[in-house]
């Protein structure tokens, strides 16, 4: 039976009641949670889990608050996060420090930032998705800036986490020391990550990034966890040749998400490349989206670091090639090559 939007907000609702309660009832399936939200400095009595309904509602409560500095961080100051919106955009500003211990995987050392971000509120989907950026693509709701699954092309354009440069958290330090996550926020506190539709953060394009739980029945009383449908096919450093988006291999689009029976479209933080987005859905250009880069400016959408891992000399970092739409509508191409 086709689930309507009213019952899918319904159901959604409920879960966000029940796991309020306890966060033990609900399977974290085939995901794996390294840490709780007591361990992480999260203020549990005043956090709540964030399910999205829509997209147009200022996502303040979506974010984590009562963030405490974590004693292994030293002298840093504590995690700060602060939203705001305007009639069209969702303003984030974040001194990326994380509610974690911060364990060294770079030369890098950790230090507090400025960062602002800004998003649409009101996300459209583009004809044409696009090519992600180096830098930030997206911000966490712990404050952390989200960065794509590949480093700069000067490091061969290569998946972080398959060189073994990531903590257990899934990131790590840049070379201003803005901490930054290119893999699933494993460190986010344990009921987001089981909570069917619990925000986890946002891409720059105004869509939601959610855990990776879906309810498979009405009540959702059964749940499973989603699967990427990118492969990998090859050992080759640069990760849009080590992994390939394959129809049918997972749930998911090649941008790593897929719309709701509610009509809303979702990303989903998965265990498996690409993590947390293989491309931008909508427009982040059109939609006002800036990432922030390690001064705490506007930083480059496409086409240039921003902020991003080392210095690229301007190339872009995107995949190889562009994307088109073919009919039936909603199903992608693959890449075709730049020449």
């Amino acid at each position: 039976m086709k689930t309507t939007a009213a019952v899918w907000a319904r159901r959604l609702a409920r879960v966000a009641v029940a796991a309020s309660i306890s966060a033990t009832g609900l399977s974290a399936s085939s995901f794996a949670v390294r840490a709780a939200p007591a361990a992480l400095g999260v203020d549990e009595g005043g956090s709540h889990v964030a399910v999205v309904t829509t997209s147009t509602e200022c996502p303040t409560g979506a974010f984590l608050s009562g963030l405490a500095a974590n004693p292994a961080n030293g002298a840093l100051p504590p995690p700060s996060v602060s939203v705001s919106c305007s009639d069209t955009q969702v303003v984030v500003r974040t001194n990326g420090i994380p509610t974690f211990p911060f364990v060294t995987r770079t030369p890098n050392p950790l230090r507090a930032q400025d960062l602002v971000f800004r998003f649409t509120r009101k996300p459209v989907e583009a004809s044409t998705p696009g090519a992600m950026n180096l830098g930030a693509i997206g911000i966490a709701i712990d404050g952390l800036p989200i960065y794509g699954p590949f480093e700069a092309p000067f490091d061969g354009t290569a998946d972080p986490a398959a060189d073994g440069i990531l903590d257990d958290c899934g990131g790590h330090a840049g070379p201003a020391g803005d901490y930054h996550v290119h893999a699933t926020p494993a460190c986010l506190p344990a009921d987001r990550m089981m909570t069917p539709g619990a925000v986890v953060g946002y891409a720059l394009d105004g869509y939601p990034i959610v855990s990776p739980v879906v309810c498979d029945d009405d009540a959702c009383a059964m749940t499973r966890t989603v699967r990427s449908g990118w492969v990998q096919v090859s050992t080759d450093r640069n990760v849009w040749s080590r992994y390939a988006w394959q129809e049918g291999a997972g749930d998911l689009d090649r941008c790593n998400g897929m719309t709701g029976a509610d009509g809303q479209y979702r990303y989903y933080a998965v265990a498996t490349f690409p993590y947390f987005m293989g491309c931008y859905r909508g427009d982040p250009v059109a939609s006002g989206g800036q990432g922030a880069n390690v001064n705490g400016g506007a930083g480059a959408i496409r086409g240039q670091a921003a902020g991003g891992d080392r210095p690229s000399n301007g190339h872009p970092s995107g995949r190889p090639g562009d994307f088109t739409l073919a009919p039936p509508p909603g199903q992608l191409m693959a890449p075709r090559p730049r020449r």
